[in-house]
This record gives C-alpha cells, structure tokens and sequence, in this order.
C-alpha cells in the first residue's frame, strides 16, 4: 500500500515538475517571439512557405530539406495576420524548444536525480543558445524534441536489456521515426544510439543473441519507414543555396570554442557570424565543467547510463570534427542535440551537494540562469538587414548598384524591399560600369549567411578602387554601407533628364 502510494507520489512530482519546466520554457521563448529580424534561413523558410504546396515540396527536396516542418509553417504563414507573420514562423519551433527542455527534466528524473532534473530541466530552458534556435524559424527544436524522447527510451533500454517493458522501446521507436522525419541532421544519432546499445545494453544483457534481434529488427523497420522520404531526396536533383554543405567555413581555434561555449557553456553568441558575446558572469564555463564532472561522479553506480550520456554528448562532435578534416560541416545546428546530454550530466552535478544545500542552490541557480539570459533579448544576435534595406530604399534608385560582399545579400534585401534585389550584385565589373554611366554604387559589407566572405579590410579596399568612398555607415554592428561616387567626367556626361548624383 504505501509502495503504491509512493509511486502516485513521485509520479505526481514528476508530471508536476514536466509541467512547470515546459512553461517556464515556454514563457522564455515566447518573450519577444517576433522582435528580432529575420536572417538568411529564415527568409528562405518565409519564401518557402509563402509558395503553392507542389512547389514548396518540390522547393524543399531540391535543397535537400524534408518538407513536412515547411508545410506547419505554411498553415502558419497563412493563419497569422501579417504583423505577427514572423512570430507564427517561430511558434512551433518555440513550442517545440520547452518541449525539449521538459523532456532534458523527464531523462534526469528518470537516472535518479530529483534536485538535478530542476537543474538540467532549467538550463535546457534557460541556456540562451537554446532559447534562440526556439525563436528561430527552422527545423531544428522539432527535430531534437522527438529525439530525445528516443534518448529517454534508450536510457530505458539500458537500465534493463532484459526486462518486458515495451514502453523504451516504443519511446525509442516514435522517437527517432520523428526526429528522422523531420530533418537529416538526426541520421547519426542512429549509429550514436547503436554504439550505446552495444557498449552499454549488451555487457549487462542475459539474453544478448534476444536484444541484437530486437534491435536489428527495430532499425530495420525504422528505415523502411523513412526510406521514401530520403529517397526523394536523392531522387529530386539538388538546386539553390542550400542544396550542399560548400558554403560552411573551415573551423578555426576560436570558431571551435565558440561552438563550445554556446552550446554547452551558456554563452551567448551571433547566429550567423558565431560571434561570442561578452560574458555575463565570468566563471560560468568552468562551474558547468564541473557540475558535469560531479553529474558523472553521481552515477558512479549506473555507469551504464553514464556510459550512454556520454557517448550521446560527445560522439556527435566527435564524429563531425573528423568529417571536418575532409569537409567542414562544424557549426550548431547540426550539433545542437549534443548539448541536452550534457545538461543531464550537469544538472545531476547538484545531488553532489547534501539535501538542504539543494534546496537552497536550486533557486538561486534558476536566478542566475534568468539573469545570464537577459541579455539574449535586446542583444544584436542577427545582422540588421532590415535597417539596411531602409536605408538603401531611401537613398537608391532603378539603375544604382549595390555590390555587396555576400552573395546572398539581395535575399536579404529583397525580402525587406523587393525594388532592391535587382540592384544587388558581387561583380565588380557591373559596379564600375554603373559608375562610368554617373550612376552612384553603394558598398554593403556585411554577413547574410554563414558562408565565407572577404575581410572587411578587402572589401574597402576593391570599392576604394573603383572610386571615392564616403564615411561608413552603419546598420547594427554587423553591416557597413558605403557609397562610392562616380567620376566628375561620368557626372558631366549624364544624358539629358538623368539625375546625376
């Protein structure tokens, strides 16, 4: 009787706290929703959306992206009155987000931690990287979400190989059937989740030819069920920006850490330039090290589901690093689901501390976690392309040029204003015979995507050689516009009527 009662009990505490976290999650994700401006992924899920449904499918497989998320963000788009456009993009991504975070509190709960799943439950809603890809309107969180309840259900497979229960396994079934569903990016959490299988499950399996059977027959039927969806990929011929991965820059020290930092160490950082942000407590780095350290330390005595934790966390990063060597492919996006993992293994870092010390830190953590994150909302985390696109309105006309450093610079523009994307150009051939025809060119330095551009120094100096160049003008941090004046000689020589400027 009081076995049963004390099952109630917990089971209440844990609805309870699932609840509480998905809220506060919720509520973090849904503070200014739409107030950031778009960037270039974004404008392509807006394009996207925007278009019939054949050709937003055929749009979507052409750029090897499963349509399915672009379909919810077309009803969307298509519900939401035009100045909530942006936030409606970003609600399912957001919802999504406290998904994972309450999920993050489900899987610590499940290893044993009470006081450490408040923990993981609220760094997951509060690390600022997180919240951001929740106000992002990609795939990303909709993809995680699924995922790990895939990792709760292989948690579950681990704690007992042997046992009956079909529940792990049906959590890890719909699980990774979701995540492969909605995005590639979850393909390797197939091998992550096999090698957990055969260093974690099996040593501790009584029927070990039973569970490889299960398993092999499991994953089987999972890629026969998500075979013509990833045949169509291969099948539609790839076509537009982000059909293939060229456009990833090389990885350096400092990208690296800045990889690091945001996604496990609570740092803030751009979303495209992946620049770090000034720290808001200095030592944050180093206290979640060794929460993780101490999480490990607390499952000394199930160093199975340690074993699983880790291979989960680093195996991702890991396995991309080498794939860098040959071909970059290290940015956060595609390893975003590495860093719920960590979470566990940090927030379980509090059980180190006796009962009342817990009670007492959890608090104060959730305090330090709200105030790290403040500065995410009114930070410049996306480049200002719709004060660019203001400013060249004002100042542009039919036949100016704008050459610009980014190739994907007039996507930007042109969603801002769409008289502006044919002025947009990268050939400096186009902007010197503008030039020469008295026509003025404006200089745009600034990021649209990830993919590599010249240095600003570089890009000064090949618009200086076309002509006289005005004082910078900035829009936001990230941008720099410049207007280069034509010759006197070409001013003199505009046709009768023109405007010479």
């Amino acid at each position: 009787m009081r076995a049963a009662s004390d099952h109630r009990s917990e089971r209440a505490g844990l609805l309870a706290g699932i609840g509480l976290v998905f809220a506060a999650s919720l509520a973090a994700r849904l503070h200014g929703l739409g107030a950031k401006p778009l960037w270039l992924d974004e404008v392509i899920t807006f394009t996207r959306a925007g278009r019939p449904l054949h050709g937003l499918v055929l749009d979507s497989l052409r750029n090897h992206h499963l349509p399915g998320f672009f379909v919810i963000e077309r009803a969307a788009l298509l519900l939401a009155p035009k100045a909530a456009q942006v936030a409606a993009l970003r609600l399912v991504p957001a919802l999504a987000g406290a998904a994972c975070a309450a999920l993050v509190f489900a899987i610590a709960w499940s290893a044993g931690g009470r006081s450490g799943a408040w923990l993981a439950g609220l760094l997951m809603a509060f690390a600022p990287l997180q919240v951001a890809f929740g106000q992002e309107a990609r795939s990303y969180t909709l993809m995680m979400a699924p995922l790990l309840l895939a990792l709760h259900g292989l948690l579950g497979l681990v704690r007992a190989p042997d046992a009956p229960s079909r529940r792990p396994w049906l959590n890890f079934g719909l699980g990774t059937a979701g995540a492969l569903l909605v995005l590639p990016d979850a393909l390797p959490w197939l091998a992550a989740a096999t090698l957990a299988i055969l260093a974690a499950a099996l040593p501790r399996s009584r029927d070990r030819i039973g569970l490889l059977r299960r398993w092999i027959a499991l994953n089987a039927a999972l890629l026969l069920l998500v075979a013509p969806a990833y045949a169509l990929l291969l099948l539609v011929p790839p076509q537009g920006p982000m059909a293939g991965f060229a456009w990833i820059p090389p990885p350096s020290a400092s990208f690296l850490w800045a990889d690091a930092a945001s996604l496990y160490f609570m740092r803030d950082a751009t979303m495209v330039t992946m620049r770090l942000l000034p720290p808001v407590l200095p030592g944050f780095a180093a206290a979640m090290a060794l929460l993780a350290i101490l999480g490990l330390w607390r499952l000394r005595r199930a160093r199975a589901e340690a074993l699983v934790l880790l291979i989960v966390w680093l195996g991702l990063p890991i396995a991309l690093g080498v794939v860098s060597l040959v071909h970059p492919v290290m940015l956060p996006r595609y390893l975003l689901w590495s860093a719920p993992p960590f979470f566990v293994l940090a927030g379980l870092g509090i059980e180190a501390l006796p009962p009342p010390a817990r009670l007492a830190a959890l608090p104060a953590a959730a305090a330090v976690l709200l105030f790290n994150l403040a500065p995410y909302y009114h930070a410049e985390t996306k480049p200002r392309w719709d004060l660019a696109a203001a400013r060249l309105a004002a100042r542009a006309t039919a036949g100016d040029v704008i050459l610009a450093s980014d190739g994907a610079a007039w996507a930007m523009l042109g969603h801002y204003d769409p008289a502006l994307a044919p002025l947009v150009t990268q050939r400096r051939a186009r902007a010197a015979a503008a030039l020469a025809e008295g026509r003025p060119v404006f200089a745009i330095y600034g990021p649209a995507g990830q993919g590599a551009q010249p240095s600003p120094a570089a890009f000064a100096a090949m618009a200086a050689s076309l002509g006289p160049l005005s004082p910078p003008r900035r829009a936001g941090s990230e941008i720099v516009i410049r207007r280069i004046s034509p010759p006197p000689a070409a001013r003199i020589a505009c046709s009768s009527g023109a405007i010479c400027r």
